[in-house]
């Protein structure tokens, strides 16, 4: 075949691994039975199939065979920003609660006062939308005040996963029925003294601080987990 035709060939192959009844973790059919599938050479069954190991969709294991490993390649941002499902929702959280208490602790000695005055800023935004019960401007507003927590530190790449993750706030939009009253005067009472912390510097109390909210804002986010 020749080299031309195989990004094709790719993309029929993997076009029948999004379509077909198998699963992630799916032992796929061998070389040759591949080969008449396709209608083509094992060698470029091989070929085709490195490729889509590079790609994302399959892991090759040496004298085991070739296994599904993502219906959807090597995921993106963009991909990430279009899931919509609680599984989502779940991966996104997971990700704040591993990165916003280290970044609290982190920053809590270094904010400037322009620092202090943007966080200052999302905090009374994010009151605004408690009083209004509006749970989509409530994760979006939450999210953005760690998002001005990650710009204080200057992190190229700790501002662009902030907000990239803060770009797929509408999964969390979906996710919850409305703002409890109880929950989310609990979450307001944790970031005023997690925000007290960070303007005083007191690392150690921000970062506990911190992680509290972020249990306290799933609990909002997806409740009843």
């Amino acid at each position: 075949m020749a080299s031309a035709q195989r990004p094709i060939l790719c993309q029929k192959v993997a076009d029948m691994l999004k379509g077909s009844s198998f699963s992630v973790g799916d032992r796929l059919p061998g070389e040759r039975r591949l080969a008449e599938m396709f209608d083509t050479s094992r060698n470029t069954i091989r070929e085709v199939l490195c490729n889509l190991e590079t790609m994302g969709y399959v892991e090759i294991r040496q004298k085991s065979g070739c296994y599904l490993r993502s219906k959807e390649g090597r995921i993106s941002w963009e991909q990430l920003r279009r899931r919509k499902s609680q599984s989502a929702t779940r991966q996104l959280l997971d990700t704040l609660y591993m990165v916003v208490p280290g970044l609290a602790r982190e920053q809590a000695t270094r904010l400037s006062p322009s620092g202090v005055a943007a966080l200052e800023t999302a905090t009374a935004r994010l009151g605004e939308a408690i009083v209004n019960f509006d749970i989509a401007a409530f994760s979006r507003v939450y999210i953005s005040f760690f998002l001005s927590l990650a710009e204080s530190s200057a992190n190229d790449y700790l501002i662009l996963l902030m907000k990239e993750l803060q770009a797929a706030v509408p999964n969390l939009e979906h996710a919850g029925t409305g703002l409890a009253e109880v929950q989310t005067d609990s979450l307001f009472a944790y970031h005023v003294e997690l925000f007290n912390a960070l303007k005083s510097g007191r690392a150690d109390e921000a970062e506990k601080l911190a992680a509290q909210c972020m249990r306290t804002f799933a609990a909002i986010v997806l409740p009843g987990e």
